[in-house]
């Protein structure tokens, strides 16, 4: 499975094989989830010792270094050789980063207001409104 949004053709392309169907609800939203950023931010931020000495700031570097990856990943897994990188998902999954990170906790559940059931529940309302935006066909 590509991690591209499949928009169906391109308007006044003819392509030898036939297109894949666009992606429904579940697959855009399955697809605007950066799981290979936020595994590296689970992986990277669970080998910060908790020992207090530049606990939180390590955490935050983490967490800033895995968001400007985002899009820069992105962009190479949504590249397709004849339509480019799918640029409106390369943007909504950099969106949603920071929101999969509230929803673990992360460096923000070291802050005094942080709840866990705030970052779910912003996460499952970024997660349904990102789901319902649908690339232009043919992008």
């Amino acid at each position: 499975m590509s991690r591209r949004i499949e928009t169906g053709p391109r308007p006044g392309m003819l392509a030898p094989p036939p297109p894949p169907p666009p992606e429904n609800f579940l697959g855009r939203l399955a697809k605007y989830v950066p799981t290979e950023i936020v595994g590296l931010y689970l992986a990277a931020s669970g080998a910060v010792p908790n020992n207090g000495h530049g606990h939180q700031t390590l955490l935050w570097l983490i967490f800033a270094a895995c968001w400007v990856l985002t899009p820069i990943y992105m962009r190479f897994a949504t590249n397709d050789p004849t339509k480019g990188p799918l640029w409106l998902q390369v943007l909504l999954a950099t969106i949603a980063f920071p929101f999969w990170v509230l929803a673990i906790g992360g460096p923000f559940a070291l802050l005094s207001w942080y709840q866990g059931y705030i970052g779910t529940i912003a996460l499952v309302f970024v997660s349904f409104v990102l789901g319902m935006v649908k690339p232009k066909p043919g992008s």
